[in-house]
């Protein structure tokens, strides 16, 4: 079928076109992303849950699944992350082929996602796909409501132009307030029997509050610190603490490892009190080598509704995994050695951490990379099982072993890369912290604090 608006004509005035000069966008607020040639609105049909749902034009009719927001991921690239499902525009298996559909999809970190800005001579949106380099736009040019959405070349039609208008409203819950020794890295927090907030991090930071919004230093997450972490960390510092009670002593698992490095190890330590600085030395519960599909770092434990305690770990590489512990030692159990794999993603997947909520386990993690400050493309995704040890499929349907994993939240506003989180159940309760690189404060990490709310259909969401 011959393509609407084109011609010979057109198709010369394409290949003349000059380059466009890349736009950026604001990250802050919820836009509605208008056909300038229809004046209808892009959307996903009926706010379909499932991944692969084509998008569509329609009446705008102040629908979630019409509401996007433009997540930066560097070089002028974005995720478009549709608001109501938290998947993000791509083409139909990565195509790059003229009139492939444009459809929603877990962001499983392929170039197919990423989009590109530019401004017409009308002062329109031209949104372009990095992968095809090919156009975003309404098939044939049609005006009709429910007409699908697919890629093409340039071709001056104005069914490649859209309006991107600003709801005004904020693309994410802000986090609360804080105060205090908030400078924190891949965040964990518990609260003692007495009521005390201890927030433990990485470089082997340690907080307390007896409010959870104002926080003071408390010295050392672990001391001492076992001589036999320097062969991993290399002089450097301590990753990624979690610590969990049990056995009437409180159990720390942190991370021993340098960046980018394989060679990495988890370890444990335990003591009678969250802020001891007589921590007992365990050893290492999990190492890993270059010639193993795992990195042994970002530890996760949690005891299941059988009472059986399980580790999540790992970050890049083959991804995310789980053992099972030996409750008297906090060790690998040795009746049950299997490793189950959790989550994998083509680039960047890490820190895992487990939840359950009513009748179903949470595996959280945080996508793409860290610690660039400002620039840094982290944000987190969710997945759940009936089961503890997998499989976890997002809320589109999507496995978290082939890519899956629902956005919770992104960066938006003064609030770049968040990441690194954990949950705790609170007496008012689940709570999520986790940091981001505040835009307000030159980019330092800095604590976010959000309380966790789930949906009819049991999805996690920030407020």
């Amino acid at each position: 079928m011959k393509k609407f608006a084109f011609g010979f004509f057109a198709v010369l005035a394409a290949l003349a076109a000059p380059a466009r000069a890349q736009v950026t966008v604001s990250d802050s607020v919820q836009f509605k992303i208008k056909n300038v040639n229809s004046g209808l609105a892009l959307g996903i049909p009926g706010a379909s849950q499932s991944a692969g749902t084509g998008a569509i034009q329609w009446t705008d009719n102040g629908a979630g699944d019409q509401l996007w927001h433009f997540i930066p991921m560097g070089s002028g690239r974005y995720n478009i992350e549709n608001l109501a499902t938290h998947q993000v525009l791509g083409v139909a298996n990565g195509s790059k082929t003229n009139g492939a559909q444009v459809l929603q999809w877990a962001d499983s970190g392929s170039a197919d996602h990423l989009w590109t800005l530019s401004q017409a001579a009308s002062g329109n949106y031209l949104i372009k796909n990095v992968n095809s380099g090919l156009y975003l736009e309404v098939y044939q040019g049609s005006k009709v409501a429910g007409a699908s959405v697919d890629q093409w070349g340039a071709t001056g039609c104005l069914c490649q132009e859209w309006q991107l208008v600003s709801t005004g409203t904020a693309a994410y819950a802000m986090p609360g307030v804080v105060g205090g020794a908030t400078r924190v890295h891949d965040p964990f927090m518990l609260r003692d029997a007495g009521g005390t907030y201890w927030l433990y991090g990485t470089n082997n930071t340690l907080a307390s509050s007896t409010d959870r919004s104002t926080f003071t230093n408390a010295g050392s997450a672990l001391n001492p610190i076992p001589a036999w972490t320097a062969t991993y960390t290399k002089g450097g510092t301590l990753w990624a603490p979690q610590v969990v009670y049990m056995n009437n002593k409180y159990y720390q698992y942190y991370s021993a490892s340098t960046n980018g490095s394989q060679t990495s190890a988890i370890g444990l330590a335990t003591a009678t009190t969250p802020n001891s600085t007589t921590w007992a030395d365990q050893g290492i519960v999990i190492s890993s080598t270059p010639s193993q599909p795992y990195n042994a770092i970002d530890p996760s434990v949690l005891k299941d509704q059988s009472g059986n305690w399980w580790m999540s770990f790992g970050s890049w590489w083959n991804g995310l995994y789980m053992m099972q512990l030996d409750p008297a030692t906090g060790k690998q159990s040795t009746t049950n050695t299997a490793l189950y794999q959790l989550a994998k993603r083509g680039n960047g997947l890490e820190g895992s951490f487990l939840y359950y909520y009513n009748g179903y386990y949470y595996l959280f993690a945080s996508v793409n990379v860290c610690c660039s400050g400002v620039g840094s493309t982290y944000h987190t995704i969710v997945g759940r099982s009936s089961a503890i040890t997998g499989p976890y499929v997002d809320r589109g349907g999507v496995n978290m072993v082939n890519g899956g994993g629902t956005i919770l939240v992104s960066a938006h506003a003064n609030v770049n890369g968040p990441g690194g989180e954990s949950l705790l159940t609170d007496t008012d309760g689940p709570v999520m912290v986790y940091h981001y690189y505040d835009g307000n404060n030159n980019g330092a990490e800095t604590l976010g604090i959000n309380k966790v709310g789930f949906t009819a259909d049991g999805w996690p969401y920030l407020y």
